[in-house]
């Protein structure tokens, strides 16, 4: 029912952007449909589950398919660990986050440079340390993610904190850029 919902409001904002002739409208509306199915998928594979617990390893499957499918670039993907089964409430608010990322790295870092991403989980019981990883055009010098105008690494900064009770750190060495999320689930 949650799934079917999400998906009405994201036909709803499609319609929208129809409508709109301001790029920069349409591009907002269309990265609003874009978190929307993120939710969605979250709340599809918990429809196809038993209990209230989702595999997070095939959102995250479904998340890269459908990032990499919007890139004109050729971007190899390489996820490393196993993510798990987490309640649907991390599972939604990680699911936006890791989202973000991917995004972010697409759109900004691997752009017009490098060919690389990479997801890395790392759990140690109920700790978790996931690493989105591009070998692309790096960061600022002066970047802060607390000061960034970049909408998508806000929300992915606000949700790693208030939904997730955890912490986020993006850093570039000039090789690659490393998005890490630290937070305790289940």
């Amino acid at each position: 029912r949650v799934k079917n919902n999400l998906q009405t409001v994201s036909a709803l904002l499609r319609l929208q952007s129809r409508r709109v002739e301001d790029p920069t409208a349409s591009a907002a509306l269309a990265e609003a449909v874009r978190r929307v199915a993120s939710i969605a998928l979250v709340h599809e594979t918990l429809s196809n589950q038993s209990g209230d617990f989702v595999e997070f390893d095939s959102v995250l499957d479904q998340i890269v398919k459908n990032a990499i499918s919007l890139t004109p670039r050729q971007i190899k993907f390489e996820k490393l660990g196993e993510f798990g089964a987490f309640d649907s409430k991390v599972a939604t608010a990680l699911s936006l986050v890791v989202a973000e990322l991917i995004h972010n790295a697409l759109e900004h870092g691997l752009a017009d440079s490098g060919d690389l991403l990479q997801v890395e989980v790392k759990n140690q019981g109920k700790s978790y340390t996931v690493s989105v990883v591009d070998n692309g055009a790096g960061l600022p010098a002066d970047f802060n993610i607390e000061q960034s105008a970049n909408l998508g690494l806000q929300i992915a900064n606000t949700l790693t904190k208030n939904e997730l009770a955890g912490e986020i750190n993006l850093s570039s060495n000039g090789k690659q850029t490393v998005a890490v999320v630290s937070f305790t689930a289940n």
